[in-house]
Order: C-alpha cells, then sequence, then structure tokens
C-alpha cells in the first residue's frame, strides 16, 4: 500500500519530533541566541545556493522555506519545503564542504543565522545535542531521498500528481477530506514533481475532465478518491481517461 502521506509535499510534520531545537533547555537556546543575528527576507530570496561555502546554520524562524536543486541547463527540482522550527544548511555547516543544494523562500521569512565557528563549538560542548542534529540532519536527508522516490519511481506523471494531491492532508492537522488546498502554484509543483509547469496543468485538466477533482482556486475537491488512489498506485492507465 502506497502512504500518500509520507509523499505529500509539507515534509514538516514528519520531522518536527526530530528538530534540533526541541532538544535544547532555555539556558542552551539563550546561548544560541547570542551567538545569531537575525535576518529578514521578503518571497523568492535566496538564503543559500549550490556552490556558496559553510558559513553556519539558519534558523527559520517565520516562514516557509524550499530546499531545491538545479540542474547545468536550468531546470530545478524540489526536493522538500522546510517549516519554522527547522535548521537549514546542517548538512554543509557539519561537513564543511560547499553547498550541494538551494534554499529559496516561499513567502516572508524571519532567519537567525548562527556562525559555523559557534554553532560547531556549541556541539563540541554539548553531547546529546549534537546527536540531536545528527538526527535532525538525517530527517532531512530522509526527505531528499523521499524526493528520489517520488521522482524516479512513479510510473508516470498523472500518477505522480495523483500520489502529490492525496498527500496533501496530514492526519496530524485534522481528519482526512475530500476538500485539500493548494498553497503551491503549478510551476512550484512541477519543480516538485520533476516536470514542467505546462505538463502539470495538462494533467490538472485531465483530471478535470475525468470528473476526478473539481478545482476552485486553491480549494480542490477529490470527487473520485477510488481513481486518484487507482491512478497513483499505476493500477488506472491514462489511455483510460478521456483525451483533454
Amino acid at each position: 500500500m502506497i502512504d500518500f502521506h509520507s509523499l505529500q509535499h509539507c515534509q514538516s510534520c514528519r520531522v518536527q519530533e526530530h528538530l534540533f531545537l526541541n532538544h535544547l533547555t532555555p539556558a542552551q537556546r539563550q546561548e544560541l541566541t547570542d551567538a545569531s543575528f537575525r535576518i529578514s527576507l521578503p518571497s523568492a530570496s535566496t538564503i543559500f545556493r549550490e556552490g556558496d561555502a559553510a558559513d553556519g546554520v539558519r534558523v527559520l524562524r517565520r516562514g516557509r522555506v524550499k530546499i531545491v536543486m538545479n540542474s547545468e541547463e536550468g531546470r530545478t527540482v524540489l526536493l522538500y519545503i522546510a517549516a519554522p522550527g527547522e535548521l537549514l544548511g546542517l548538512s554543509t555547516a557539519i561537513s564543511g564542504d560547499v553547498g550541494k543544494i538551494s534554499a529559496v523562500t516561499l513567502e516572508p521569512c524571519d532567519l537567525d543565522l548562527i556562525p559555523r565557528d559557534a554553532f560547531l563549538d556549541f556541539l563540541n560542548r554539548h553531547e546529546a545535542e549534537s546527536r540531536a542534529a545528527l538526527e535532525e540532519l538525517s530527517a532531512q536527508h530522509s526527505c531528499i531521498l523521499d524526493a528520489i522516490r517520488r521522482l524516479s519511481l512513479a510510473p508516470s506523471l498523472l500518477a505522480n500528481l495523483a500520489r502529490f494531491l492525496l498527500g496533501l492532508n496530514c492526519p496530524e492537522e485534522g481528519p482526512q477530506t475530500d476538500t485539500v488546498h493548494l498553497r503551491l502554484t503549478h510551476e512550484e509543483i512541477a519543480q516538485q514533481l520533476g516536470a514542467t509547469r505546462e505538463s502539470i496543468t495538462r494533467s490538472f485538466s485531465k483530471l478535470r475532465r475525468n470528473n476526478i477533482i473539481e478545482q476552485r482556486g486553491q480549494s480542490i475537491l477529490i470527487r473520485d478518491r477510488g481513481v486518484l488512489e487507482h491512478l497513483a498506485g499505476g493500477r488506472v492507465k491514462e489511455a483510460a481517461l478521456q483525451r483533454v
């Protein structure tokens, strides 16, 4: 059985228990706050990009950030979306290597930048918190592996989109319903699914034409969950659907 929740775009509900900040005492939080400085950025701002040197970690205090990779041809793939409380640039800060991923704000964001030397000194002095940082790093890497699985193993783009829609309801946020709220644009969905914006728009049109979903603005009503689940599992071929 497909775990649709594990394939949905907002990974924050799955990593909250692993957040480094949740393991800190008030005194430790204050220590890191004293060593950091606040950065406020508008939407669509690049926080760091692939190839940047390791200058520290950023604690996301407000807003959402998309973690992406870019190809030499200019194609962008969205790996996961970071939520408040997460550490950005954690892998680079620990390894000292140049960055392999980029981070871009999806909305106005506040971040605390902790310089690398101060962060590593803190980890060296606090063994339990060092393990907590590694747990968060492991959770982030799991999100990236999920993205690889999502991009590589789905039988088709329509199946991938069906999985995406079925995963939008997080059980932790309340009971699952057939109405979902779409917070990403078609371009951002395309980045997450490794497709073009035009192909995503055509796939949405095909789902609407076949009365599988109904869309009103950013609200989507799943009219036929059974067919959508069969599409997601590759048990319904696209050729069986009406052509748009």
